[in-house]
């Protein structure tokens, strides 16, 4: 078999790969996010009941980081996804039928599980079959599989209210099995790595954790798209409908250009980062700078009680900065030893959906920190509840700032050695 027709065969099973990931992303931004008011509706729960629908996936999802990175390590990328993508399609495909909390709570855990495999396992596969095109392919798959989020945003909504939120949810699910059977179809015609003696031991992320600028770097990526994953996942369109007074059509289409910008700027950043030389550093020191900035003077637009569109405007800056997966994954690379790529990702991955997790759990007891107003079938939360969130929202931006100033500029070159 030739090189060329070798590297296609591997294109297109990571073709499949990429639209599994793309229908990850969309799981994750739609529920409860974009449906919010729906779900609220239909299950007649209070905000803390359905914020847990975005956490219980959060959960689950930063647990099974930290296998998916030692299992992939071992088996390879090839072998996990193919496991794990089966139980994010089982549990994409029952959460629209269900109609008690305890049973979309059990759907949300499948998802979880399932979608933890998909995105680490495909960064081991890009490492692996393509090492020196590593950055621009990182950012490239990013870039589409972030595009699920955007579906999962304004279309998503307009399709809900056509069709309603649970054949919504099921025609994505059905997407969901249909490329998952494509993507283990293209698997049989490309040759698997071998399988690894590797072993399976959470000592790793230990000894991995005694290194300072893996303790800051854990953080930074924490901090940064913790908050902003947040509001995009869970309270950004509500916050726009209650504070900004926005119709549900116009805040889903606020989230919806967060989501495209987010996306492009994953893959923007990691060209314009290789074309300086492999700076990194500054661009992870902006991020810092404009979340603090933006978090702040959102919050005195809450105490000042001023209503205003630029709100989602700030919200764009956030996202344009916080997505720096393709900034912060090589510079993980870059300062530890190679064996080490998919514990170190694996280990930041899952710390950062544990952030995500727990702020969507503080954000749901927040907001019901101060009584809603009922305007209809619809809640209203004050601003005093807005106010706790974004406090809490901009003490972590200053977090990111600090972690970011500490982090290391490798350029591209491996320096393991003599990072701390």
């Amino acid at each position: 078999m030739s090189r060329a027709s070798t590297h296609v065969r591997v294109y297109l099973m990571l073709g499949m790969g990429v639209m599994l990931y793309f229908f990850a992303n969309l799981q994750r931004v739609a529920i409860p996010g974009s449906i919010f008011n729906e779900l609220q509706t239909d299950l007649n729960a209070s905000a803390k009941y359905i914020t847990a629908l975005s956490s219980m996936f959060m959960y689950i999802y930063a647990a099974g980081q930290l296998c998916a990175g030692l299992l992939a390590d071992r088996y390879g990328g090839e072998r996990v996804i193919t496991f794990g993508a089966l139980l994010f399609c089982l549990g994409s495909i029952l959460f629209p039928f269900c109609t008690s909390l305890p049973l979309l709570y059990f759907c949300r855990f499948l998802v979880g599980m399932g979608a933890s495999s998909i995105y680490l396992s495909l960064v081991k596969i890009l490492a692996t079959r393509f090492p020196k095109k590593f950055p621009v392919l990182l950012g490239f798959f990013l870039l589409w599989g972030y595009a699920g989020g955007v579906v999962a945003t304004a279309p998503l909504v307009y399709m809900a209210k056509e069709l309603t939120w649970r054949t919504t949810m099921a025609v994505f699910g059905a997407g969901s099995l249909v490329s998952y059977l494509l993507f283990v179809l293209s698997k049989h015609f490309v040759t698997l790595p071998r399988v690894t003696n590797t072993p399976f031991s959470f000592r790793v992320f230990g000894e991995l954790l005694k290194r300072k600028h893996n303790r800051n770097i854990i953080l930074y990526s924490a901090c940064s798209f913790g908050t902003y994953y947040c509001i995009h996942t869970v309270i950004g369109k509500k916050f726009l409908e209650d504070f900004c007074m926005m119709s549900t059509e116009k805040a889903a289409f606020y989230i919806t250009i967060l989501g495209i910008i987010a996306s492009v700027s994953a893959f923007c950043m990691a060209l314009v980062s290789q074309m300086c030389g492999g700076r990194r550093k500054i661009f992870l020191v902006m991020s810092g700078c404009v979340a603090v900035f933006s978090y702040g003077f959102i919050l005195v637009a809450i105490c000042c009680n001023w209503r205003t569109s630029f709100v989602g405007i700030l919200l764009f800056a956030v996202a344009w900065f916080a997505n720096q997966g393709t900034i912060s994954v090589p510079t993980m690379k870059d300062t530890n030893v190679p064996e080490a790529m998919g514990a170190i990702v694996s280990l930041c991955n899952g710390l950062v959906y544990l952030m995500v997790a727990l702020l969507g759990n503080a954000v749901g007891l927040l907001l019901d920190l101060f009584e809603p107003v009922k305007r209809g079938n619809v809640l209203i939360y004050t601003n005093n509840s807005y106010m706790a969130v974004f406090l809490l929202f901009l003490l972590l931006s200053c977090c990111t700032l600090y972690n970011a100033c500490r982090l290391r500029d490798t350029r591209g070159e491996n320096v393991a050695a003599t990072t701390p």
